[in-house]
């Protein structure tokens, strides 16, 4: 068997175009009450070549294969086993000590032992045993015959977790080790059950187990008290990041130290070593700026090998206010797979826009990028979009108060074939609202009675609640009581303001001034900025589709900036919109663009700017 697996391990190897760095057995073999015809549970640790892990392609840091012959091989990447390794993650640590090996790195294997070592988490790790005793208590040990492979799993965490609580260090792998840190009568009592499961089948019952079932009902619950007390355990990156490195195949680079993300400042991305592209976006670019217009930026940076190989990971970096964006330059391809408008019109920035400009940049081709997919983003957005423009002026002509309608603005006395305002009822009947009960009507929906006991006024609650402005409160009231007045609360129109209110001071607060004078100025009704992009971007999908290409900046600016003045209505720039769309549709039918980019091709050229950026 065991020449079997190393055969299997090699295939492995050659198959995946990877180096495993350690191959062991795991679970009932391991921990040495494995049944006759139990599996063989083989769980190997791999570094792939830097050309596989720098790529966008849809990769895996897991190879799972599928059982075949009793044999069941997984196997994680070094750097997800690094990660789970420093949140001291209890499957791997057992792997790293167990009894059964069937391939070692020497050097690497003792490298992750040390660091299992000297950055234990104990609170974690004995809450992973903590975790699986509970599991295997509830889904095994629940049923009428339970089997002897669910008390010894749950057994064996059990024992584990209060191994790490009293030690604090991972527990012996073998069970044989553990089964005497229980009392004697119980100890016996598991002896006697590992015994008997070694000539049973994998789920055969061995009948309820008293003793057992007493200790572990008994245990079980302290563990979870005496963990919660424990403290975090604050682990730093830095020693895990380092063996990372140490073994994985990244060629060298100039980094004199591992690179983290919070390092990763605009004024750092700006720097250039790593800029591999900054432009002035937006109205400056498309030609539909004025002298006030802001200046946009946006930029590409690529990360350094010391922090791609590490274990972080980082997509882009900003300011509030997201005028000011410098993608790294894997997020940025994937958003040019997508065709993101955005990101598309950035391969085409006018020359006078640009403010640095990277030799490798030019590998980025509008031909390997542009597909049908601008159909959609760029196009169907569009329409999206320019439905929306006329939401603006719901809020510009119905502004919201400063303060937030209470409750009470919504509830009503049903008087005759009306109803008068609660607090008009009260002042007018001179009641204290506080000295007042209300019952909730049967089979009617927010409707109460409301009752007042002159002999009693502190028995009753009063109408809101003193903890929640937006609840109501009910009293206890005898069943003999007669109401003195029936109170109807509006409470979907009391969600719907706060809504409202909530969503408009938030505009207010974010809202561009000058654009909100802007609009308001014309009085059109909708929001004119928003109508010109989406415009904007009907003529660029068109423009794709037919040339394949965009041109900045664009040769109707004059004409979008009258559409941003509101010179037409909204109905007029709507069927603009729609015509566009038409011409834009038929475009793309007879388009000779693919249906998507080549993700293969993009990863090539991925790799080969980050070639190009190894010794910057």
């Amino acid at each position: 068997m065991t020449e079997r697996i190393q055969t299997l391990l090699r295939d492995l190897e050659a198959k995946h175009g990877i180096e495993i760095l350690y191959a062991c057995e795991s679970g009932s073999r391991a921990w040495g009450f494995a049944s006759p015809d139990s599996d063989y549970d083989i769980r190997f640790l791999y570094r792939r070549p830097m050309l596989d892990a720098f790529t966008i392609s849809e990769g895996s840091d897991t190879i799972e294969i599928p059982i075949e012959d009793d044999l069941d091989p997984g196997g994680w990447d070094i750097r997800k086993a690094l990660g789970l390794l420093q949140k001291s993650n209890g499957a791997l640590i057992e792997w790293l000590h167990s009894p059964i090996v069937y391939h070692a790195n020497p050097e690497f294997l003792t490298d992750l032992r040390n660091l299992a070592a000297e950055h234990l988490s104990r609170k974690g790790l004995a809450n992973h045993y903590r975790g699986l005793a509970g599991q295997f208590y509830r889904n095994k040990l629940t049923a009428d015959m339970p089997s002897a492979k669910g008390y010894l799993y749950c057994l064996r965490a059990l024992l584990a977790a209060r191994f790490v609580l009293e030690h604090g260090k991972p527990p012996p792998v073998p069970f044989a080790e553990l089964i005497p840190t229980a009392p004697d009568d119980v100890a016996e009592a598991i002896d006697e059950l590992v015994a008997w499961k070694a000539d049973a089948s994998e789920n055969q019952s061995p009948g309820r187990q008293v003793k057992l079932d007493k200790f572990i009902e008994a245990k079980l619950p302290g563990i979870g008290a005496e963990m919660d007390a424990l403290p975090g355990d604050p682990t730093s990156r830095a020693p895990f990041n380092e063996v990372l490195h140490r073994w994985s195949l990244w060629p060298k680079s100039t980094d004199t130290k591992p690179v983290y993300k919070s390092e990763f400042t605009l004024e750092r991305v700006r720097r250039s070593d790593r800029l591999l592209f900054e432009a002035v976006s937006g109205s400056r670019s498309f030609g539909t700026h004025h002298e006030r217009s802001d200046f946009d930026l946006r930029g590409i940076f690529v990360a350094p090998p010391s922090f791609l190989g590490g274990l972080e990971s980082i997509d882009q970096v900003s300011d509030e206010k997201s005028d000011e964006v410098y993608y790294e330059i894997g997020r940025f391809v994937s958003l040019l797979l997508a065709n993101n408008p955005n990101i598309i019109e950035l391969l085409f920035t006018p020359k006078d826009c640009i403010r640095h400009r990277h030799a490798a940049f030019d590998l980025l081709k509008p031909e390997d990028f542009l597909s049908k997919l601008c159909r959609q983003t760029f196009g169907n957005y569009a329409m999206s979009q320019i439905r929306k423009a006329r939401g603006l002026n719901k809020k510009i002509v119905n502004p919201q108060p400063e303060q937030r309608h209470p409750l009470r603005h919504f509830c009503h006395i049903l008087r005759g074939q009306g109803s008068v305002r609660l607090d008009e009822w009260l002042a007018t009947e001179g009641l204290d609202e506080n000295q007042l009960g209300l019952v909730s009507a049967p089979h009617a929906t927010n409707t109460y009675a409301v009752f007042h006991d002159k002999a009693m006024p502190t028995e009753m609650r009063g109408i809101f609640s003193h903890k929640d402005e937006g609840a109501i409160v009910c009293s206890s009231v005898e069943k003999e009581a007669e109401p003195i007045a029936w109170l109807t609360c509006n409470l979907d129109a009391f969600k719907a303001h706060c809504k409202a209110h909530r969503e408009y001071w938030q505009w207010v607060e974010l809202r561009n001034e000058e654009r909100f004078e802007t609009n308001t100025a014309h009085n059109r009704g909708y929001d004119s900025k928003n109508l010109m992009h989406t415009l904007r971007l009907l003529d660029q999908a068109i423009e794709i589709a037919k040339d394949h290409h965009i041109t900045l900046p664009r040769p109707n600016s004059d004409w979008l900036k009258r559409i941003k003045s509101g010179e037409f209505s909204y109905d007029e720039l709507l069927r603009i919109a729609e015509e566009k769309h038409a011409e834009m549709e038929a475009a793309f039918e007879a388009s000779s663009l693919p249906d998507s980019p080549s993700r293969e091709r993009a990863t090539e050229i991925l790799l080969e700017i980050r070639q190009q950026f190894l010794t910057a």
